[in-house]
C-alpha cells in the first residue's frame, strides 16, 4: 500500500491516498460515543511528523528526507527548502560545488507551484516531477517557495532565465483536466454515504424477495421514517 504521495505513479493512486489520509470514519470511544476523524498524514515512530521534525532540524539531510515523506503538504515544501538552503550555505562557506543542490530548490520551488494543497496531492508525483520545469522556462520571481536570495544565486550561476511564470501557467491545459477529474472524483465521493443508505435500504425492502410468510401482514415503513428513526413495524 502506498503512505507517501512521492511514491504515486497513478491517478487512482494520488486520489486513493488522500481519501485515506481525509476521508472522515466513523468510531465509537469506549463510552459508545460515535466520533468521527480523518487519520491524517502518516506518522513518524507514532509521533505526529512536524513535532518529530523538532528533533532532527539541526541536520539537513534528516529533515530533507522527513519532510518529503510529507509533500504535498506546504509546511513539507517549506522544509525541504530550508533543508537545502542549509545544505547550499554551508557548500558555499566550504567553497564546495553546489549547482546540483540550487537545481534541486528550483525543482522543488517550481513543482510546488503546479496547484495548491486540496488539488496538487490528486495529481501523481511522477507526472508532476516529469515535467519540463527547468529554469530557463520557468524562472524563479513567480515561485512563492523561492526568495530574493534564492533568486540572486540562481542568476549568478545561470544568468537571467528568458521568462518568469509558474507551472500552473506552464501547463495550463493539463491542469485544467487535472481539475475536471478531481471534481467529477469529488461528486461521485459525495454521493457515496447517501448511494450507500438507500443502497441498504433497497437491500433490506427489495419488492417481490421471497421470504417466510409472517404471523401478520407487515407494515413496511415510509422512506423519512426509516431516515430517521420513525415508525415501527405492526
Amino acid at each position: 500500500m502506498i503512505t507517501h504521495w512521492v511514491d504515486t505513479t497513478t491517478d487512482e493512486e494520488a486520489r486513493a491516498l488522500d481519501r485515506r489520509m481525509w476521508d472522515f470514519v466513523t468510531r465509537e470511544d469506549p463510552d459508545s460515543t460515535a466520533i468521527s476523524q480523518a487519520s491524517g498524514p502518516p506518522s513518524e515512530n507514532g509521533e505526529f511528523w512536524s513535532h518529530a521534525l523538532d528533533r532532527i532540524k539541526d541536520d539537513p539531510d534528516q529533515r530533507y528526507a522527513m519532510a518529503r515523506r510529507h509533500v504535498p503538504l506546504p509546511a513539507a515544501w517549506r522544509e525541504m527548502a530550508i533543508a537545502l538552503r542549509t545544505k547550499i550555505r554551508k557548500a558555499r562557506k566550504e567553497n564546495a560545488p553546489y549547482e546540483i543542490l540550487l537545481r534541486e530548490l528550483h525543482h522543488l520551488a517550481a513543482m510546488s507551484s503546479y496547484a495548491g494543497y486540496g488539488l496538487i496531492q490528486r495529481v501523481p508525483y511522477t507526472r508532476i516531477a516529469g515535467l519540463d520545469l527547468a529554469y530557463d522556462r520557468v524562472g524563479f520571481e513567480q515561485l512563492p517557495l523561492l526568495g530574493v536570495t534564492d533568486g540572486k544565486c540562481m542568476v549568478e550561476l545561470w544568468g537571467e532565465p528568458s521568462n518568469h511564470t509558474t507551472a500552473a501557467e506552464l501547463y495550463a491545459e493539463m491542469l485544467a483536466v487535472d481539475l475536471k477529474r478531481i471534481e467529477a472524483d469529488e461528486q461521485q465521493e459525495k454521493a457515496e454515504p447517501m448511494d450507500h443508505l438507500f443502497g441498504s435500504w433497497n437491500d433490506e425492502y427489495r419488492v417481490g424477495e421471497p421470504s417466510a410468510a409472517p404471523s401478520s401482514p407487515e407494515k413496511r415503513r415510509g422512506l423519512l421514517d426509516w431516515l430517521f428513526g420513525r415508525g415501527t413495524r405492526s
